[in-house]
């Protein structure tokens, strides 16, 4: 591996646009190439097998791009794919389930803990388990919501038909009074306006947890130690997506702002 070399970057879909924005505020001179599974998104509805493959078939194709380093933007491939590739791979791999866990335990004053996300990572109890290793009596309790993933996918952010699909994923929570609610789900964060305003018009404190910049800097410690640091006078981006360029392409270019001319491809795996 070079210090040249890209950092790689996976999600589902776009919602790990939400890390990648996050990423080039850390590594502002780092390349870097993403790659979002829109075929066969969402990956909170399959089964743990299932996620387990796709998510190594993606990352394996970032392998062989030759990227030095990975982030699995997405958290139900954290959850059920993260062992499976720092197995079988030989470069280092990180995901977001560790570094959202550790910034919740360290803000919550009540040590109630709501997770959204997709079902299949709140059915991994994975955030439930993590979150303990920091604090047993935290109490974490979540709800799955595939309609969101499915609104931000469909590039509706900040608008009057996200803010219902998350205020009816809210109630769900009913009389539990938490004070945290982790976004655990990588697309949660481009809608990250309209939870702030439904908190708002609730008059409700909550903080939001987004595990974006926790991972980042994990593997930047990575990257340091291995002495594998870029200095990049102009950093490239390469998009590659699975699905409909199109659309994938249009909600790229409302979330990433960058001088750079990026790069898009699609990709059969």
């Amino acid at each position: 591996m070079k210090k040249n070399d890209p950092i790689g970057v996976f999600d589902s879909g776009v919602g790990g646009l939400s890390v990648l924005k996050e990423l080039l505020k850390v590594f502002p001179e780092e390349n870097f190439k993403y790659i979002g599974d829109t075929l066969r998104m969402p990956y909170g509805v399959r089964t743990p097998k299932d996620v387990e493959s796709s998510t190594f078939e993606c990352l394996n194709f970032l392998a062989e791009q030759g990227v030095k380093g990975i982030v699995i933007a997405c958290n139900t491939a954290t959850c059920y794919g993260l062992k499976n590739a720092q197995e079988k791979l030989d470069i280092p791999v990180v995901g977001v389930v560790e570094p959202a866990c550790s910034y919740a335990y360290l803000v919550t004053k009540n040590n109630k803990v709501a997770l959204i996300a997709t079902e299949g990572t709140v059915n991994s109890k994975v955030y439930e388990e993590t979150i303990k290793k920091f604090n047993k009596n935290i109490v974490l309790k979540g709800v799955g919501a595939p309609q969101l993933v499915l609104d931000v996918e469909n590039g509706n952010l900040n608008n009057d038909i996200v803010e219902k699909t998350i205020t009816n994923y809210l109630n769900e929570f009913e009389d539990f009074d938490y004070d945290t609610l982790i976004l655990g789900c990588t697309h949660f964060p481009l809608a990250r306006e309209a939870f702030e305003k439904i908190f708002e018009k609730q008059n409700r404190k909550v903080k939001l947890v987004d595990p974006a910049n926790r991972t980042a800097v994990a593997l930047k410690d990575i990257l340091r130690k291995d002495d594998l640091l870029n200095q990049e006078k102009n950093p490239k981006i390469d998009f590659f997506s699975t699905n409909n360029l199109g659309k994938f392409k249009n909600t790229v270019e409302n979330v990433i702002d960058t001088d750079n001319e990026e790069s898009f491809k699609e990709v059969f795996i």
